[in-house]
């Protein structure tokens, strides 16, 4: 009676190679709907619109800049409490934007 082969070990850094790709993908797929359906809402479909991208792009950012978890080769990752802080500037510029973009447009 033989003994069943064990599977070969394959390496970690060529398992996780694409990690983190799904979340700018999904950023960029929630911009490109953003300027398709933007000129064809009315006002408030607009303001409903952006804010709802804004969100979407902020909770991508915080899940790539604060809870990354593992990548490959990641030493030029920001360690805390930088990674909040740059998180946090940036989430203030897109809160920024977004609020100047909703209380700017007329209608």
């Amino acid at each position: 009676m033989t003994m069943p082969s064990m599977p070969r070990p394959t390496s970690s850094r060529r398992n996780q190679s694409g990690y983190l790709m799904e979340v700018p993908i999904l950023m960029v797929v929630a911009l490109v709907i953003l300027s398709v359906l933007f000129p064809a809402l009315p006002p408030t479909g607009r303001k409903i619109l952006v804010a709802v991208v804004a969100a979407a792009i902020t909770l991508g950012l915080y899940y790539m800049i604060v809870i990354p978890g593992w990548m490959p080769g990641d030493k030029g990752r920001l360690r805390p409490p930088w990674n909040l802080l740059a998180f946090l500037v940036v989430a203030g510029v897109i809160a920024a934007a977004t609020v100047a973009i909703l209380f700017g447009m007329g209608g």
